[in-house]
């Protein structure tokens, strides 16, 4: 055999094991070519592929880039562009795969990485023109359809992201994928049986997509089918084990168990942790200063938008004192607004993180110079906790956006209350606990300017009692519990206004359950998703709010008492149902408004209907008193924050 024909096989077994997944042996096999023929271009390109498919973004682009020092090739340009777009490395990814549509201007697969690198930069008309070029090149191009939809999703035009996904399925009929972001598409639309539906078409094609058990179970747990979802989420992990949003998803949903308790969220963290925390490499230590400097804070989230997180973080993050703090954003949402411009320009640094893996983030975090790194999501959709088992920062902390233990040992610290996580409960969490002095959270006021109206029953109609909960908290418990208010109060009617109310299914099962207790359809009224100037007005169509079990309200309970309606809340077994109860403390109000037993739930709730004048003067200035509250005291809430991260720092 001659050295060109041994090299060519040799390349090509070495590619066999690289495609079959064995990538030591593969790494092994391209070496010893190189070892042979250090000149070899095809040998450096391949391996620096493999690398950069590996993490190792730095070996990755070092070996392409000297297979193009050999020769200039359009593949080489390419994967170069890839390998340095995964590395977070965007305006050197934009130029080599220019340099790649010099060579092949008819290529369709470089529009279609054009278009994803636009995507990333946040440029997307830009990324849409690219995918379309891609898609007229090559009709039919599915994963450019798929990509265009989900571009579509980001920007807000779920319309055309459908019209695109549904291009998709008639492209390529038996496409998961396809179908899969369709359902997801359905879902963002409120409609939650056709989403479901198609989420179930993906899976028939095929059985073990992990991401389409996963979908379907967060549809499954919007119309209210948490046992049905918790069994998607085990399905999803059964198929992929390692899935750690399928699992962190687990974890979200056992908060609206009644049957799960604080032992079971430790439990199920630690398992997380055990899954998702090995393995991989970890920050050297750092050596930390005393701290007499602005100490350099960065804040991961995926909703960095109109989301609770949001609303919450945007005053603090106005009111830090920069002798105190630096503030970097890492943002992983896709879809931004003007609550994403309010939190960029209220931070010294905006990171958009979103395609970047957890590796190149790391680096960039560790770039940025951070000290305390502070998780916004844990459980909840599109986190980034993986990214926290690195440790790209000496301290990590979690706060805000949710209400229970990481599992992960790199986390460090969890930022709490002492109603919200009371003295004796610390055993339940991994971190080490911070409590602040009142409430853990501090509420933005809206930026819309919705006056509150009068107490309606005045106006000489029935009693309207509000519930403005996402369907999954109401539970069996809930149903049962307001379904005795309705009982006590026979001439009260229940408002219920969420996005899945906007599904008729959903609202049909709901009218079922009640009508299980003795309460005729006629006295519920379900409303869908509205702007929310709107949904904040529809606050001045009810005299009082009531609140779920086991997880209760958090940020409606917050806008509720913004809008002067009160909010009546049983004290719970866990974080979860006891953000309200935070809220309610911090104002002064818990012995009118928090119940301790579902008697005295009805009780109270009798109560407040039963005294329509002091229900109105409660109303009339309730809004007066959460503004003078420590709910609303931005600077004060940053200097504790601040103080506590100081305090963070300084202990080793």
């Amino acid at each position: 055999m001659t050295d060109s024909r041994r090299t060519r096989s040799s390349l090509t077994d070495a590619l066999t094991l690289h495609n079959d997944g064995r990538g030591d042996e593969a790494e092994r096999a391209y070496r010893q070519i190189l070892k042979r023929e250090p000149r070899n271009p095809d040998a450096w390109h391949l391996l620096g592929v493999l690398q950069s498919e590996r993490g190792d973004h730095d070996g990755g682009i070092a070996s392409i880039r000297t297979a193009l020092s050999i020769r200039d090739a359009l593949e080489y340009h390419l994967n170069l562009g890839s390998a340095l777009l995964d590395a977070g490395r965007v305006d050197e990814a934009l130029d080599a795969l220019m340099a790649a549509l010099r060579l092949g201007p008819d290529r369709a697969d470089i529009h279609f990485r054009l278009g994803n690198l636009f995507r990333v930069q946040r440029r997307p008309n830009e990324s849409v023109a690219a995918y379309r070029q891609a898609i007229a090149l090559q009709p039919g191009f599915v994963e450019a359809l798929n990509n265009l939809g989900s571009l579509f999703l980001e920007v807000g035009q779920t319309d055309a992201a459908i019209a695109a996904f549904t291009d998709a399925i008639q492209a390529a009929p038996a496409n998961a994928e396809s179908h899969g972001n369709l359902g997801y598409a359905l879902d963002l639309q409120d409609r939650l049986g056709e989403a479901a539906a198609a989420h179930r078409v993906a899976l028939t094609f095929r059985p073990d997509f992990a991401l389409g058990w996963s979908n379907l179970g967060n549809v499954l747990k919007g119309q209210g089918h948490l046992d049905q979802a918790m069994a998607a989420y085990r399905s999803a992990l059964t198929h992929r084990p390692g899935f750690p949003m399928a699992h962190s998803n687990i974890l979200m949903a056992q908060h609206y168990l009644p049957e799960c308790g604080n032992a079971d969220f430790l439990a199920a963290a630690r398992d997380w942790a055990g899954r998702n925390d090995g393995g991989l490499p970890v920050a050297a230590p750092v050596v930390r200063d005393d701290g007499h400097r602005p100490l350099r804070i960065g804040y991961v989230s995926s909703d960095f938008n109109s989301h609770p997180v949001g609303y919450f973080l945007e005053s603090v993050l106005r009111a830090h004192d920069r002798k105190a703090v630096t503030a970097f954003g890492y943002a992983n949402n896709g879809r931004t607004d003007d609550v994403t411009e309010s939190l960029r320009a209220a931070a010294d640094g905006w990171r958009p993180i979103v395609g970047m893996d957890d590796a190149a983030v790391a680096e960039l975090i560790r770039r940025d110079g951070i000290d305390i790194l502070v998780d916004l999501s844990g459980h909840t959709g599109n986190n980034r906790l993986p990214l926290f088992a690195r440790r790209p920062a000496p301290v990590q902390a979690s706060w805000l956006g949710y209400f229970g233990t990481t599992g992960l040992p790199a986390m460090d610290w969890i930022i709490a209350d002492r109603h919200v996580l009371p003295p004796g409960e610390e055993r339940f969490f991994t971190e080490k606990v911070w409590r602040l002095p009142d409430s853990y959270l501090c509420f933005t006021p809206p930026a819309e300017e919705v006056p509150v109206g009068p107490l309606p029953m005045l106006g000489g109609g029935p009693v309207t009692l509000g519930a403005f909960h996402n369907r999954a908290k109401i539970t069996r418990p809930t149903v049962a519990l307001w379904a005795q208010v309705l009982t006590a109060l026979p001439q009260a009617r229940l408002l219920l206004k969420s996005r899945e109310f906007g599904d008729y299914g959903v609202r049909q099962a709901l009218r079922d359950q009640f009508a299980a207790h003795g309460i005729a359809p006629n006295r519920l009224r379900m409303e869908g998703r509205t702007p929310r100037a709107d949904y904040l007005n529809s606050h001045n169509r009810i005299d009082l709010a009531l609140s779920p079990t086991p997880f209760g309200g958090g940020t409606t309970t917050a806008e509720s008492l913004w809008m002067g309606v009160p909010v009546v809340t049983l004290r719970g077994d866990r974080w979860a149902g006891r953000i309200g109860v935070s809220f309610l403390e911090t104002l002064g109000l818990a012995d009118r408004l928090v119940a301790d037993s579902p008697e005295d739930y009805v009780a109270k709730t009798a109560a407040l209907v039963g005294d329509p004048v002091s229900l109105a003067a409660l109303r009339a200035g309730l809004r007066e008193r959460v503004r003078q509250s420590p709910l609303c005291d931005a600077p004060a809430f940053a200097r504790s924050l601040e103080e506590a991260y100081r305090s963070m720092w300084r202990e080793p």
